[in-house]
């Protein structure tokens, strides 16, 4: 099934918001990384993903730095406590540089856009996401990453390791193009954190949602 297939599938289901683990699995047919699922060994993030509980941390779905038995087992307490999630069970991302984030909706000015700067916790912070039209090509990509306070970061601040720029900028132009081509399908797209690791050691989607558009007769409805 093609990433568009997947998308009209839900769309036809009258799913509105795609949980976590769904929203990776389609990303990550588009050549998008994320971080390996169910490992052996390591610290790992144990989330419970559900369409009515997009912001997992507000209701307790996500534990952090466990073991993978007891990742097993809190994803099993999760599920008990929310029926209908899916478990999810990742190896924690502790490599990386900078944490980024990835953004694209449709502006009723504009039409298909893409935003990206710095993620995480200092999205609420910093104020600081480039904004260009969808879809954005390798070198818009490139100056995006290159733009506004954010370049700073990933640069290397005090000392730091530079981040891997190129692999951002490739994820930029990536996931902008494959919304501009499925606008009529998805509302929105946020990837949120990205974890840039060093340069030339690439990145991984640690969180990603996407909003669906509503149906053509829905849509009717609206207007």
């Amino acid at each position: 099934m093609t990433p568009r297939e997947t998308l009209e599938n839900w769309q036809r289901a009258g799913r509105k918001v795609v949980h976590e683990a769904d929203a990776k699995d389609l990303l990550q047919q588009i050549g998008i990384p994320v971080p390996k699922r169910d490992p052996a060994e390591g610290r790992c993030v144990a989330k419970l993903c559900h369409d009515d509980y997009p912001h997992k941390s507000d209701h307790g779905l996500v534990r952090l730095g466990l073991s993978p038995q007891e990742a097993k087992q809190a994803a099993a307490e999760m599920a008990e406590r929310f029926v209908g999630g899916t478990a999810l069970i990742e190896e924690m991302e502790e490599g990386s540089v900078a944490e980024w984030i990835i953004g694209c909706k449709r502006d009723d000015t504009f039409g298909p856009i893409v935003l990206a700067g710095p993620g995480g916790i200092l999205v609420e912070l910093i104020d600081a996401a480039e904004i260009r039209l969808a879809p954005a090509g390798p070198q818009t990509a490139e100056a995006m990453v290159d733009s506004g306070p954010g370049a700073r970061l990933l640069a290397g601040l005090r000392g730091a390791e530079p981040a891997d720029k190129g692999a951002l900028a490739d994820l930029i132009s990536r996931i902008s193009v494959f919304f501009a081509e499925n606008a009529d399908l998805i509302s929105e797209i946020e990837i949120n954190p990205v974890m840039v690791r060093a340069d030339g050691k690439g990145l991984a989607a640690a969180d990603a949602l996407i909003v669906l558009a509503p149906k053509a007769n829905e849509q009717e409805n609206l207007t």
